[in-house]
């Protein structure tokens, strides 16, 4: 266990370095993922014969990311508490949070999936779902609904490992099963003659095995303090209540994230078909700059998480800047690739006999060199917010998330509709100026959290405890 451990534990060490190596294999999970959802999206737009169903796919998206986010980021809340007992060398505790959250993730996720099936249908009528994707787009989100009990398991698994320093076992699980998604997707479409139920079908089953194969893996983790044990599953309702305390804030605020987009969503239907396709496709491809953005997130979280139950003060403030100088640079060079490749990237979703195609490659086109070019902008601040997270002020960045968000929805709702904000434009940059204003805000609650745990002053005393220390050593070592 000791021996693990020391592998482990991301309290000692160097941060810059020990940073981008816990990173890269998120990046390359998250990465995964993307490209399997772009493979879906491709398979679908292309060879379905359908030439609404990549349409209809997206019109669902938002919706369907709001309904995941939920668990997604209460998972994210586990592994704050269970990076804590683990920095903290609290062993007991560590197993029972981990059992908590994994008894928790069952549970929450049949409940977000009776609720995604209720609502699938009022909702995407809600959001003005235009007429020609209506049907498919029920059907793509009834589907993607049972996949979310194991999507749930699989996060909270993930987010287990992650939070005591394993970032690569989750990329070994998702590369298996995302190839599995891949060879289904063309075997209900190509196959099977089937359009959006076919890739709905594909990923559901992708996500259980996930979810068994993460299991299986805790289950596997001998002597460790988070091996989950079948028998012992069952919720405690303090850790339950620390959990809530961090993750509850951490999903409204996903959920404000989503429901905004479900308003950009609204927006788009109000453009022309071309416009709604085009939006399907630049969200898709831009969701590899947001898995890369949303790794260095992650990073933060656990980083801080661990150091600062470990009381390793001087660690948090090098973790803080450390985390906002990588993903400030990353976003902004996975950005400017993409907007380099726009054309390429975007053919692979279209026939080369769609009518459309040109005007939904400019249009794609627009929208990368609107969000894009200021991505890492909005990379910096999830990374900040990602760093409240891991002190246990949630809240304070759900407070800020919130406040950015309805600068957002009220561009939206009272700025694009008029006549001379009425373009692409007008309803994408939206996202930049609400990712700034954030920025702001985040960065005052940072300064708040800072001096009300004292962090600087503690900082300050670590670091004379350890001149004192070396001081004492150094007769003794002489002698």
């Amino acid at each position: 266990m000791v021996k693990s451990r020391s592998k482990q534990s991301l309290t000692e060490g160097p941060i810059f370095s020990r940073l981008l190596l816990f990173v890269v294999p998120i990046i390359l999970t998250g990465v995964l993922q993307v490209m399997y959802n772009m493979a879906d999206n491709i398979v679908v737009g292309r060879y379905s014969g359908d030439p609404n169903a990549l349409g209809a796919v997206g019109s669902t998206a938002s919706l369907t990311a709001l309904i995941i986010n939920i668990m997604l980021n209460l998972s994210a809340g586990a592994g704050v508490v269970i990076a804590q007992f683990y920095g903290a060398k609290d062993e007991n505790k560590v197993s029972r949070t981990v059992h908590t959250a994994m008894t928790f993730s069952v549970i929450g996720g049949i409940v977000c999936m009776i609720l995604g099936l209720v609502l699938a249908r009022p909702l995407l009528t809600l959001m003005g779902t235009q007429e020609v994707f209506y049907d498919n787009s029920v059907l793509y989100m009834t589907i993607i609904c049972f996949g979310i009990p194991a999507g749930a398991v699989y996060n909270f698994g993930a987010a287990t490992l992650r939070s005591v320093g394993d970032s690569k076992t989750s990329l070994y699980i998702l590369s298996v099963s995302g190839i599995v998604n891949v060879l289904l997707n063309f075997f209900f479409v190509l196959v099977c003659n089937m359009t959006v139920d076919g890739v709905a079908l594909a990923t559901i089953i992708s996500q259980y095995l996930s979810a068994i194969a993460v299991v299986r893996c805790l289950m596997k983790r001998s002597g460790e303090s988070y091996q989950l044990h079948l028998r012992s599953l069952r919720i405690e309702a303090p850790l339950l209540g620390r959990i809530m305390r961090i993750g509850i804030p951490m999903a409204l605020q996903s959920s404000l994230f989503s429901i905004s987009n479900i308003v950009v969503t609204s927006a788009v239907n109000t453009f022309p078909p071309h416009v709604v396709s085009a939006k399907t496709i630049a969200f898709n491809i831009e969701g590899i700059t947001y898995t890369v953005m949303n790794a260095f997130s992650n990073a933060a979280m656990t980083f801080i998480g661990q150091n600062y139950g470990a009381r390793k003060f001087r660690r948090l403030n090098k973790v803080a800047l450390y985390t906002v100088i990588q993903v400030a640079a990353a976003g902004f060079l996975v950005g400017q690739v993409e907007i380099l490749f726009a054309r390429p990237l975007s053919s692979l979703y279209i026939g080369a006999d769609d009518p459309a195609r040109e005007l939904i490659i400019d249009a794609v086109r627009e929208i990368f060199r609107i969000m894009l070019a200021t991505y890492f902008v909005g990379g910096v601040m999830e990374t900040i917010s990602g760093i409240l997270k891991g002190i246990g002020y949630s809240f304070s960045s759900m407070v800020a998330s919130l406040i950015g968000l309805a600068s957002r929805v009220l561009w939206i709702l009272f700025v694009t509709p008029t006549e001379k904000f009425h373009t692409i434009f007008g309803l994408f940059v939206s996202y930049t100026i609400s990712w700034v204003f954030t920025i702001l805000l985040l960065l005052i609650c940072c300064v708040y959290a800072w001096k009300k745990i004292g962090i600087m002053r503690l900082a300050r005393e670590e670091k004379q405890e350890e001149m004192k220390a070396a001081k004492t050593a150094a007769p003794s070592m002489e002698a």
